[in-house]
């Protein structure tokens, strides 16, 4: 791990980002690993800004649901994403949520506590899971 993997948990400037770029509507749909689809029209704070702050390493954000989920999200795809505030088109369970084009299922995570900026090798392959019983991130990190 370097340096930038040290905890910083960018939903603190959430706030202050939305006052500054104000929010954003994506509709996104998405294939589950069972076969069933979700998908949905959601209002939140545009990721990209967020990022502002994040140290020129980052290659991936590392997004943590509230029940220990994680899953890693490469900054490029991460820059068309939004920390989902509100639902437009359905029930609002889950919020907040990482939501964006591209994105497959298990980084759409739901009940978001986290997102962090990470530098990960190249030849990582971060696999979405609940954290170790060490704390360390899933694949082995």
């Amino acid at each position: 791990m370097t340096a930038s993997n040290v905890e910083s948990n960018l939903l603190a400037s959430l706030d202050a980002v939305r006052e500054r770029s104000g929010t954003v509507v994506v509709t996104c749909r998405y294939r589950c690993a069972t076969g069933s689809e979700f998908g949905g029209e959601w209002r939140g704070v545009p990721v990209g800004p967020l990022l502002d702050g994040a140290p020129p390493d980052t290659t991936h954000l590392r997004v943590e649901s509230a029940d220990g989920y994680r899953a890693h999200v490469a900054v490029r795809e991460a820059l068309d994403a939004v920390v989902a505030t509100e639902r437009l088109d359905g029930p609002a369970d889950g919020l907040p949520r990482l939501v964006g084009p591209g994105f497959d299922s298990s980084q759409a995570v739901r009940d978001l506590a986290a997102l962090a900026p990470v530098a990960l090798p190249p030849d990582a392959d971060p696999v979405p899971g609940a954290v170790g019983g060490d704390g360390s991130e899933p694949g082995g990190e």
